[in-house]
């Protein structure tokens, strides 16, 4: 997506995607860490001006009315950081948080700092999440840019270090695919982005390989900059121009909770999601209970390779940790493959003291075989 010249700018559906899947996560994010910690924060790198130009709230609006909803429950403190570049953006967000901040109690505004800076983001939001004392604390930090490869791996590094800190970062892998090969500057921007050249092996690749190639580097790089839980949340626009959002955690429940909101956005906004490891690569339907028959051949698979079989507690760790699937969709998974004979189960009552295996013949027609629908 090109950077906007105007200071406030129409709101397209997928970025409206992307705000529905934050607030999602935000409000199982926010009670949690509240729950158990008396400060944490929030920050963003490009928070934009706030608002769009029909008058839907912008990111920053959105984190500060889930957290004053939290605060309500807790009686805790909040931070958020904002970093913009566009000095104009700069004013219009004061105006907007200012009025978001008009509607709240005395005593949230007291207990949730606003600080709104301007300036490139990098390193300056660095230095003001230490002077804020946020890292180190429970930390969440969106950035959102407009795609290109801007958000160096050094930053990525240094919020890394830190465990309770999540990231959700933008990336668009047609730039680099488009204009790197020939361009050293470009190419330049792509080492600093994924911290090596590895990424470079790309121009290698088979056109139809090239942007999956590019996201699982990226998400490779946000394993190596320290977030060993990874999600990455795919958008393609009205122009076919492909756009990945991608989540890093170092807790199996911050990825969880980051699925359920997945699993949540509202199909109308036209996006989809795919499983990686479906050999099938079936486009799914973003609601709460989608079709599950990549899930059931991708478990099928993963007890194929034990030769002791797998237990439930496995195949849901298993689904969290390595499929776009939550945990809580195995058992009915296990129960459609069991009475399609596809695996047995013992006992055949399914719960997590359940060992699953594949049945001593394979049945004639297995779910590795099903046909799933193709949006």
């Amino acid at each position: 997506m090109a950077v906007p010249k105007e200071a406030v700018w129409e709101r397209d559906p997928h970025t409206a995607a992307k705000h529905d899947l934050l607030q999602q996560y935000l409000k199982a994010w926010a009670p949690i860490l509240l729950s158990q910690h008396d400060v944490i924060s929030y920050a963003e790198g490009f928070a934009g001006a706030g608002v769009y130009k029909r008058g839907e709230p912008g990111s920053p609006i959105i984190a500060y009315e889930v957290f004053a909803e939290a605060l309500h429950r807790f009686p805790k403190r909040m931070r958020v950081i904002l970093m913009e570049e566009d000095a104009r953006r700069v004013k219009e967000l004061q105006n907007q948080m200012e009025l978001v901040r008009s509607r709240q109690t005395d005593s949230i505004v007291q207990r949730m700092a606003v600080d709104i800076r301007h300036g490139d983001f990098h390193p300056a939001l660095l230095q003001n999440l230490r002077n804020t004392g946020a890292l180190g604390k429970p930390l969440f930090v969106l950035l959102d840019s407009f795609g290109g490869p801007d958000i160096p791996f050094s930053l990525l590094q240094e919020l890394g270090r830190h465990p309770r800190t999540e990231v959700m970062v933008t990336f668009e892998p047609a730039f680099l695919t488009r204009f790197a090969e020939t361009h050293d500057g470009h190419r330049q921007l792509g080492d600093a982005a994924f911290g090596s050249q590895e990424w470079q092996a790309v121009f290698q690749q088979p056109p139809s390989h090239k942007f999956t190639f590019l996201r699982e580097q990226y998400r490779a790089t946000l394993r190596q900059a320290g977030f060993t839980h990874t999600l990455y949340f795919e958008m393609i626009d009205e122009g076919n121009r492909k756009l990945y959002l991608i989540f890093g955690t170092k807790h199996e429940l911050g990825l969880e909770k980051m699925k359920d909101a997945m699993w949540k956005v509202d199909p109308s906004y036209g996006v989809r999601y795919r499983d990686p490891r479906d050999t099938q690569q079936q486009m799914l339907e973003l609601v709460f209970e989608p079709d599950t028959a990549p899930l059931r051949r991708i478990l099928r698979d993963f007890i194929s390779e034990a030769p002791d079989g797998r237990t439930i507690p496995e195949l849901k760790r298993y689904a969290l940790l390595e499929t776009v699937y939550r945990p809580a969709q195995v058992i009915d998974a296990v129960r459609q493959l069991r009475d399609a004979d596809a695996v047995t189960t013992d006992p055949r009552a399914i719960n997590n003291k359940t060992q699953v295996h594949l049945p001593a013949t394979p049945p004639a027609s297995s779910p590795s075989a099903e046909q799933g629908t193709l949006w």
